[in-house]
């Protein structure tokens, strides 16, 4: 029996290898994520800094917040190139606009080139996280889908970790010349990987599709004709039963499903993880605490990558609800903790109070934070999408649901500062954690069981009332 399975890995290892290739845009996209960590206490030294200036609180928003606009301009772009030229040279695009941004960085002298360096980052995130799990869906077999298909949370963390553990170490174009690699060897090696069969199939270019299938598969196309034609009837399918954006407010259970999907992405933004990543380095160093804030920020991107993991190997055993409920708990309960640390913080001059033996409680707050969102609300949000609605609208559905969470995390991310000078760092985080608290209420009230579901018995529990859906259990 292993020497059965140990031959049909080899035979699909080509789809392996495109899986993995494709996913280094995505950690091209952690990279990006994770950028202004080490960055921001470089720019703020005019020793360490590239710039004829330091750069103002408001320019910091700036360089922060702009990524998520990018983001949102992004994804139309992308899934216009994929649908008209390919899933593959959509995903080559995304990394060519990470290079350019990184080489922009490195010639950088002043903010405005870091500006449009940020923005184009934003566009490459946006590229990258509507085409990757496109391009890895229709080169996986069923079995391998669920699995190469988590991928994409694994590959982000593991950038946002790749940036913490060298930012701090190397100077700032050190840092740019090294982080340029990534979209260099991801365009380099992707490039000679195939395109999808899908593709191929919706254009009529049927010998090109049987030539990509017996690639990703080691096998010829003879032996290949139940997936081919599955393939051929699912392209054409979707084709003839193209939806509208009409239907997904028509229907009940689209509406109910949009209603989850975008409660669950606006709620996962306003939870703070993006401050968090974007600024964990300036956020330890102003907690003081005994542990490098370099070296905290290393253990935080540690922490997202083993959480991640974890999802993966047992999300189709627990479920989605219960891990929504765990994640929104957890970090309702790490960011009140790291406020009322901030809040004692303030009180420690006027009262005399020593916080020597709480020292610990910034890191674990944030390592209980960051674990938790990796958990349940980070990669679960996005699999919602995929789940809950039919091929022919999935794409509109998509759109909106992401033009939400770019939009949201715009506003979170350029407000942080100000908001942190109006209502104390630790009003900031008591506040993040009303919206985690309510998060775990939206769950527990409005968000179905998919595990194990085909999308006809989700459709089906979409149309049930939600009294039914509290009354299970998680």
């Amino acid at each position: 029996m292993m020497w059965i399975n140990g031959v049909a890995l080899l035979r699909n290892k080509c789809q392996y290898l495109a899986a993995i290739l494709a996913n280094l845009s995505v950690v091209c996209t952690g990279c990006a994520m994770g950028w202004t960590s080490p960055v921001e206490s470089k720019l703020t030294h005019p020793k360490h800094s590239p710039l004829l200036t330091v750069p103002t609180d408001a320019e910091f928003s700036w360089i922060g917040s702009i990524l998520a606009l990018g983001s949102l301009a992004g994804p139309p772009v992308a899934g216009y190139i994929a649908h008209r030229f390919g899933r593959k040279l959509a995903l080559l695009t995304g990394g060519l606009l990470f290079a350019i941004a990184f080489i922009l960085f490195v010639t950088a002298r002043s903010v405005a080139q870091l500006l449009v360096g940020r923005f184009l980052q934003g566009c490459g995130i946006g590229f990258a996280l509507a085409i990757t799990p496109l391009y890895v869906c229709e080169i996986a077999t069923a079995q391998r889908r669920g699995s190469l298909g988590s991928l994409v949370q694994v590959s982000m963390t593991l950038g946002m970790l790749m940036v913490y553990s060298i930012g701090p170490y190397v100077s700032y174009t050190t840092m740019q010349y090294i982080l340029l690699a990534v979209p260099l060897l991801f365009c380099a090696a992707f490039s000679q990987m195939p395109e999808t069969p899908h593709y191929y199939v919706a254009h009529g270019r049927y010998a090109d599709a049987s030539r990509s299938l017996e690639y990703l598969r080691g096998e010829c196309i003879e032996e290949l004709q139940d997936e081919f034609g599955s393939i051929q009837r699912s392209v054409e399918d979707s084709i003839r039963n193209r939806g509208t954006i009409g239907e997904l407010f028509r229907d009940h259970a689209n509406r109910r499903a949009l209603f989850i999907c975008t409660g669950i992405i606006v709620l996962q933004q306003l939870s703070g993880i993006n401050p968090v990543q974007f600024y964990a380095q300036t956020i330890f160093e102003k907690t003081g605490t005994a542990i490098r804030p370099e070296l905290a920020s290393i253990i935080i991107g540690g922490v997202q990558v083993v959480a991640s993991m974890i999802t993966v190997l047992t999300l189709d055993k627990l479920g989605r609800r219960p891990y929504l409920l765990i994640s929104s708990g957890g970090m309702c309960c790490a960011l009140v903790a790291l406020g009322t640390y901030f809040y004692l913080d303030t009180q420690r001059v006027s009262s005399g109070l020593s916080l020597d033996r709480l020292a610990f409680l910034p890191v674990l707050s944030l390592v209980v934070f960051t674990a938790a969102f990796c958990l349940g609300f980070g990669p679960i949000a996005w699999l919602l999408i995929g789940e809950m609605f039919a091929p022919n609208i999935k794409s509109f559905a998509s759109s909106i649901v992401s033009s939400s969470c770019w939009g949201v995390a715009f506003f979170v991310l350029f407000y942080f500062s100000s908001l942190d000078a109006a209502i104390g760092t630790h009003w900031l985080f008591w506040t993040f954690a009303i919206f985690t608290a309510g998060a775990f209420l939206f769950t527990y009230l409005f968000v179905i069981e998919t595990k194990g579901l085909s999308l006809p018995e989700i459709q089906a529990q979409l149309n049930e009332t939600a009294r039914i859906i509290r009354d299970d259990k998680p």
